[in-house]
């Protein structure tokens, strides 16, 4: 019988969501197998988002190979950095959004929207690149009606991907049955995604009043960049999810609250993050608020990065030593 079809539903638990506490003892390494099979079999079928991704991924470490051969500026709005981390950045994006799908209690249309919002990714990536081997900036940049077009394009694709990634969130409401640690990582990366796309609108608002003040667009009071709260959690989305793999294959028990504790640095260091920028601090200018909630993103994400290395010390242990621990029976 596959996994999911074990963890099925009550009335105390309507979602089917099995305790991380129980199913930590239940057999986890076949568990895993079976999941990534048919992770894998379902990831079949959202082929033109995975192609996507993988070009834009490509496209990415060109760029970034180029700047590093060419030992051209990494900074700047003209850098080579911006293609390459935006294709990187939106490939792996896409491959998520097309994971989080096969995630989801199955509709017909899926493959339809994760080829929409892989498409929005490719075309606003594509436009920065060509914007970049043009010689010319890619956002706030109205010098002509040709650049001013592009950039309400790209402006109009962002909002369509967030839009996108809010439904998503709404949608997660219904995932498929599966442990606990696994739901908390797929709904807390998605909204997680979304409030750094949110952010995304808020710093290019901020730019546009900068830009009206005559006032550098990327940059906010004295020396705030307006970029580092956008990216504090962008990629939330794979972290948490490849989180919840190792808890799980290497059977932590509490994995749920291990997740949690991942959740809530994200969210740490996203206020530390917001702190810098609006008051006007680089991201090395740290004052006792700025280091102290870095320094409580570090910890709660030290955690479950600490429970998974004493786990593999132990299984360590018990392979070397032929240690066998007594299981407790539920």
């Amino acid at each position: 019988m596959n996994s999911r079809e074990n963890f099925r539903g009550n009335a105390r638990n309507p979602l089917g969501v099995e305790s991380a506490d129980i199913s930590d003892h239940r057999g986890n390494g076949a568990m895993l197998a079976e999941n990534t099979a048919l992770d894998g079999k379902l990831l079949a079928k959202f082929r033109p988002s995975i192609l996507i991704g993988t070009a834009l991924i490509a496209s990415g470490l060109f760029h970034l190979t180029l700047l590093w051969i060419t030992g051209a500026d990494w900074s700047g709005p003209l850098s080579l950095r911006k293609p390459g981390l935006f294709g990187v950045s939106a490939g792996v994006t896409a491959w998520s959004i097309a994971w989080v799908l096969t995630q989801f209690e199955p509709r017909h249309y899926y493959q339809r929207v994760a080829s929409l919002l892989s498409g929005g990714l490719l075309l606003e990536v594509g436009l920065i690149t060509l914007q970049q081997w043009r010689g010319v900036p890619s956002h706030f940049n109205r010098a002509t009606a040709f650049d001013a077009t592009i950039e309400s394009v790209m402006l109009g694709l962002i909002l369509f991907v967030t839009a996108g990634i809010a439904w998503l969130c709404w949608r997660s409401r219904q995932l498929l049955p599966m442990i606990e640690s696994r739901a908390i990582a797929i709904r807390g990366g998605l909204w997680l995604l979304l409030v750094s796309c949110g952010l995304g609108l808020l710093v290019t608002l901020a730019g546009e009043v900068n830009l009206a003040n005559s006032r550098p667009p990327e940059v906010w009071g004295r020396a705030g960049v307006l970029k580092y709260p956008h990216g504090a959690m962008l990629h939330a989305i794979q972290t948490l999810p490849l989180l919840s793999v190792l808890l799980l294959r290497f059977r932590v028990i509490h994995s749920a609250w291990l997740l949690r504790s991942a959740v809530a640095a994200h969210l740490s260091f996203l206020i530390h993050a917001l702190w810098q920028t609006f008051h006007g601090r680089t991201r090395m200018d740290v004052d006792v608020i700025g280091g102290a909630t870095l320094a409580i993103a570090g910890l709660l994400l030290l955690l479950p990065l600490v429970a998974i290395v004493c786990r593999v010390a132990l299984m360590a242990r018990e392979l070397w030593f032929g240690v066998v621990p007594v299981q407790r029976s539920h």
